[in-house]
């Protein structure tokens, strides 16, 4: 059944030029014949205003063009669903090619498989022991005490905005309670 239908697929495949030149061919004469019946549309409006009953001359003109543009759509969709079965047909092809080179590749041995050529990795340079490598830069205990300062100063900063933050949210909260508007529950994080 795989062999047929990857024939038919390739059969189609090959015909695709050749039915692709008809459709685009036949997409050019609908799109002419709907101009056509446009244009007849607008001639047949405009010879009923000069008539006495307008609205029934409109009217007809109206269902002619109608009848013609559904004749068309309907040619056109034919030409569609051609166009979607082909493309269909081109995947499924293209699809078992793949699965195909696939198993081919799998079911080969080992050793074919390795034999890509690959270029070799240039060997690491040797690292250097913990012990041999350069010590950190002593810093002096001024330093040390600037920097402990300066960690201690943005901890402090940290906890001053926590602090507002929390208070903000308290006033926030105490407003929504005061205009009946209760707050609503976080989600429970064991709930999940």
């Amino acid at each position: 059944m795989r062999p047929l239908l990857a024939a038919a697929c390739l059969l189609l495949a090959a015909l695709a030029p050749a039915h692709a030149d008809d459709a685009v061919a036949e997409r050019k004469r609908i799109a002419h014949e709907r101009a056509q019946a446009d244009a007849r549309l607008r001639a047949q409006r405009e010879e009923c205003q000069q008539r006495f009953a307008v609205t029934a001359c409109v009217d007809a003109a109206r269902g002619d063009h109608r009848e013609v543009t559904q004749r068309l759509r309907r040619e056109e969709s034919v030409l569609d669903e051609a166009q979607r079965r082909q493309r269909a047909t081109a995947r499924l092809a293209a699809i078992e090619a793949k699965q195909r080179a696939e198993r081919e590749r799998a079911s080969a041995p080992r050793a074919a498989r390795t034999a890509e050529p690959h270029e070799p990795r240039p060997p690491r340079p040797p690292r250097e022991p913990k012990a041999a490598r350069a010590p950190a830069p002593a810093v002096s205990p001024a330093e040390r005490a600037a920097q402990e300062a300066r960690k201690r100063e943005r901890a402090e900063a940290h906890q001053r905005e926590a602090q507002r933050h929390r208070e903000q949210a308290e006033r926030r909260r105490a407003e929504r309670e005061k205009k009946g508007k209760p707050a609503a529950p976080l989600p429970d994080p064991a709930a999940r």
